[in-house]
């Protein structure tokens, strides 16, 4: 079963949970540290190019977008900033996509924003294997507006990237949703709202969780000197609800109804590879199937950001998606 909605009177703005917000969310972390508002308008000022690479990467079909969120408003002051990416293939023209293309809808983790080279690096992963991506910095990153951030604010973030996403791309294509660390739960819950608001027929075709976790309450567990503190002075469930973070990823992937594809590596140092095996294991005993979970050695050294470097990563995705088009293709014939 899903969690239950934060209470409508939102998150609660105490000094602790301003101090958990800000541990969990990291806003303020960035790199350069400064402008804060970085200007992320002219995507080829970003690092494109690999390290080792004789000829930079093109960035000439990477367009800078704003999106209004929540969806449904006109406020100019509350929108998102965005990256869409169009593959060497395309007509590089924005336009309705056709059944054979792939949009990835890449919903980041904490700190920084849309321009950090690993995300960049997997953006050029998926690029290369004719997909497009849409790249988004929830409110409060990046040069979207300001807002107090909570699981609400982002989750609204990322359903009106999906809305756009399939308003202006068309829904003929297959969306994949791709989330990273904070952005893998970020993810599910999107995802499982989306599914459960149409009955299981939104637009989402398959969701891929990198590095992912369980639950907050469990990640802050897992930093065992902090929680035993927390523990002593503080209703820690109850701090992580009122603050709005639960981030229950256990309880909103068994509501989502298409293919999950984890990615966790072994050697992960800030979601350690145990919570990702948690997540998986709480979802097959709510009864989800369709989903398959990768783990990469610790001898490849990719840790929490760097799986966009693991050996044959183009190959499983491309059999993912390969997977979710003949499962489109069973469907309409039994439909």
């Amino acid at each position: 079963m899903a969690p239950s909605s934060l209470a409508s009177k939102g998150p609660s703005t105490s000094p602790t949970s301003k101090v958990l917000r800000n541990l969990v969310f990291l806003p303020w972390v960035q790199y350069p540290p400064l402008p804060r508002t970085p200007d992320l308008s002219d995507p080829s000022c970003h690092p494109w190019q690999q390290p080792g690479e004789e000829e930079g990467f093109d960035p000439t079909n990477v367009s800078h977008l704003f999106l209004s969120s929540p969806v449904g408003t006109r406020d100019s002051t509350s929108r998102i900033g965005a990256w869409l990416m169009l593959p060497s293939s395309s007509s590089g023209r924005v336009e309705p996509l056709p059944a054979s293309a792939t949009l990835v809808l890449y919903l980041h983790g904490n700190a920084s924003n849309r321009s950090q080279p690993h995300r960049i690096a997997l953006y050029r992963v998926l690029l290369a294997l004719g997909y497009y991506v849409l790249a988004v910095d929830y409110r409060g990153f990046g040069d979207s507006s300001p807002t107090l951030l909570s699981e609400a604010s982002v989750v609204e973030d990322a359903r009106a990237a999906l809305a756009w996403a399939t308003s202006k791309l068309g829904e003929r294509c297959k969306v994949v949703v791709w989330g990273h660390s904070l952005g893998t739960a970020i993810a599910a819950h999107m995802v499982a709202e989306a599914d459960m608001e149409t009955g299981g027929s939104s637009a989402v075709c398959g969701l891929v969780l990198e590095s992912p976790f369980d639950s907050m309450s469990a990640m802050v567990a897992t930093y065992r000197l902090p929680s035993a503190l927390l523990a002593r002075l503080l209703d820690l469930e109850h701090l992580v609800l009122e603050t709005g973070v639960e981030f229950a990823s256990h309880r909103w992937l068994p509501a989502v109804r298409c293919p999950v594809l984890v990615l966790h590596a072994e050697d992960d140092g800030v979601v350690p590879h145990p919570r990702g095996l948690a997540l998986e294991a709480a979802a097959r005993l709510a009864g989800k199937t369709d989903i398959t979970l990768h783990s990469y050695p610790a001898a490849l050294g990719l840790g929490h950001c760097h799986i966009h470097r693991a050996p044959g990563l183009p190959a499983l995705v491309q059999g993912f998606v390969g997977g979710l088009e003949a499962q489109e293709e069973r469907a309409s014939r039994l439909g």
